[in-house]
Parts: structure tokens; C-alpha cells; sequence
């Protein structure tokens, strides 16, 4: 009797567990060092271009601290591609090394 009723109960959980797993999500930030940029409106460049891009959710660009901020569905596009999106600006993506390279 007691198997009977903690089956259903194991299948739900299992069920809401894989649920919440596949419904997690895959918003992901990435800070890139970008070279070239002069002013504000280099900044407001890479902004515009970045926003429209596909999976961007917020973007962050700073002239001072010469980097963005990007905050993305890495379900939708790789850091990769934004490196290109800001490469296509006229600006350069530095790729970082990796500690202990």
C-alpha cells in the first residue's frame, strides 16, 4: 500500500525537477576590454550595436574603463559573436588570457 502512494509522489518530483531544470535560465555576462574608442559616442557605437543584437539583454559600455559590460542568453549567441558585433564597430575585442597561460 505504502509503494502505491509514494510512486505518484517520486514521479512528480521527478517531473518538477527536470521541470525547473528546463526552464532555467541561460542569461549568462561577459566584461570585454575594447581598444580604440576616443569618446562617448564610440561608446554609444558599440551600445546601439550591441542591443539589437540577438540574445543581448543589457549592455554597458565604458569609454573610461575602456570595456563592455554584456549581459546575454548564451542559448542565443556566444561570446565569440559578440566580440565580432564590437569588431564590426570599428573597435577591437581583446581577447584575455586565461590565468595561467
Amino acid at each position: 500500500m505504502q509503494t502505491r502512494q509514494i510512486l505518484p509522489l517520486l514521479i512528480l518530483a521527478l517531473v518538477m525537477t527536470f521541470g525547473a531544470v528546463g526552464s532555467s535560465a541561460a542569461t549568462a555576462t561577459v566584461t570585454i576590454r575594447v581598444e580604440g574608442m576616443r569618446c562617448g559616442n564610440c561608446a554609444a557605437s558599440i551600445t546601439k550595436n550591441l542591443k539589437v543584437t540577438a540574445g543581448v539583454e543589457d549592455v554597458r559600455v565604458s569609454f573610461e574603463k575602456t570595456e563592455a559590460w554584456i549581459k546575454f542568453d548564451d542559448q542565443k549567441i556566444t561570446v565569440a559573436k559578440l566580440r565580432e558585433v564590437i569588431n564590426g564597430t570599428g573597435f577591437k575585442a581583446v581577447e584575455e588570457k586565461a590565468s595561467g597561460d
